[in-house]
């Protein structure tokens, strides 16, 4: 047993609570929690151990933007960022983007993640393709000049490009063709979620029928509630088996009030907690971005990033400046500190909605999502008032200076 590590502390977040022990770690996969060892050990106290945060839907963060960028280093750069905010792993996350550039991007992502260790940081699970299969009434953020129709055979020559590693997919219902497309990703096991949508209650019941099981930034981007026609935010609020993701929470996408109705209803069974950021730092050169919340506009100029407030104020950020760049976004840390003392248990419930249901449907969680015998050593060391001090990866401890 030379080889184990083993991690102490008295907060020790189980799938069954809090309990105090030795965590022990061995080829990157956890043994086992004992109350006693007699090997050496790494004493953390009373911080909590707790599994790292599965993020299912960004794309970017940091000095990475997948969904903009789409090449290699945007993944380098993401897998070593995101670490910093407490996520051990996550899927790459697309948006509705020219043909060609999704193809080369899921090409990228697919080199990547089959050629990544874990002392590259947060590991890529796979893709999440947001679009672009979506509504042109609730586009959001996204592009209308790239939208497509549903098709199984667009589908399938976008997977085949990813090597099968397409997770998830954020679709609108209500599109021609939508309900055998959903059949036939949930019959390949891929996540399908409603977002971007004018679907009504009938065809999101429809879609559930089909497959569909996810929802995709619950509120935002899909047709609201009325109490003759409840529409998508009505039905996922509705059934109470299909799972809801909100965004990061710092009261701009959504108000406190609105997470508080959808966690009463979804509880810490159904409900995901994800970051839906961009990674505003590594857009292309010359890309322009209003986000219409912030009131801001992002655009790359030689190579800096212009953030031009609506009053015109303008602030240029070198993407070098990780103390700036780490602020540009809320990560996903913070957006749990924001809520933890409003759920019912804590960090057990974090452990449930920030890691266990993601990993679910990234469909890893026979290997991610909590500390258990035979899962990935994915593992988050926070202190009593939730700062983080480690991050291991695959058991591998992750580096987290201010500068890299």
């Amino acid at each position: 047993m030379s080889d184990v590590t083993a991690l102490k502390s008295a907060n020790i977040i189980t799938p069954d609570g809090i309990r105090a022990g030795y965590l022990l770690i061995e080829n990157g996969t956890i043994l086992g929690i004992e109350d006693s060892w007699f090997g050496p050990s790494l004493d953390y106290g009373s911080s909590y151990l707790m599994p790292g945060f599965v993020d299912i839907h960004v794309h970017g963060w940091g000095r990475g933007s997948f969904a903009y960028k789409g090449d290699n280093a945007s993944l380098v750069n993401m897998s070593r960022d995101l670490v910093s905010s407490g996520v051990t792993s996550y899927l790459a996350t697309s948006g509705t983007m020219p043909h060609d550039f999704l193809q080369s991007s899921l090409v990228a992502a697919a080199e990547y993640l089959e050629a990544a260790t874990p002392s590259d940081g947060a590991e890529v699970l796979g893709v999440h393709m947001e679009g672009p299969w979506i509504s042109p009434k609730h586009l959001g953020m996204q592009r209308a000049d790239c939208l497509q129709s549903p098709s199984i055979e667009g589908f399938e020559q976008f997977n085949a490009l990813a090597r099968g590693h397409i997770r998830l997919v954020t679709l609108a219902p209500e599109l021609d063709s939508a309900l055998p497309f959903i059949h036939h990703l949930h019959r390949k096991g891929i996540t399908v979620s409603a977002g971007h949508t004018d679907a009504t209650f009938d065809q999101i019941t429809a879609a559930i029928d089909a497959g569909l099981m996810h929802f995709t930034h619950a509120f935002s981007a899909m047709r609201g509630f009325h109490h003759r026609e409840l529409g998508v935010v009505g039905a996922l609020m509705y059934y109470p088996d299909v799972y809801a993701e909100v965004a990061k929470q710092s009261g701009i996408t959504i108000k406190p009030e609105a997470f508080d109705i959808l966690y009463r209803l979804k509880g810490d069974r159904r409900l995901v907690l994800m970051s839906d950021c961009m990674g505003y730092a590594d857009f292309p050169e010359g890309y322009e971005f209003h986000h219409y919340l912030r009131q801001e506009t992002f655009r790359i100029r030689q190579g800096k990033l212009e953030i031009t407030a609506r009053n015109g104020e303008c602030q240029r950020v070198s993407p070098d400046d990780w103390p700036v760049v780490s602020g540009l976004e809320m990560n996903f840390l913070d957006s749990v500190k924001n809520i933890v003392g409003r759920l019912e248990k804590g960090l057990e419930s974090v452990a449930q909605i920030a890691c266990h249901n993601p990993a679910v449907l990234a469909g890893v969680a026979s290997r991610k999502g909590s500390l258990a015998a035979g899962k990935d050593a994915d593992i988050i060391c926070l202190d009593q008032v939730l700062n983080l001090t480690h991050v291991w990866c695959r058991g591998v401890l992750q580096p987290l200076p201010d500068v890299r």
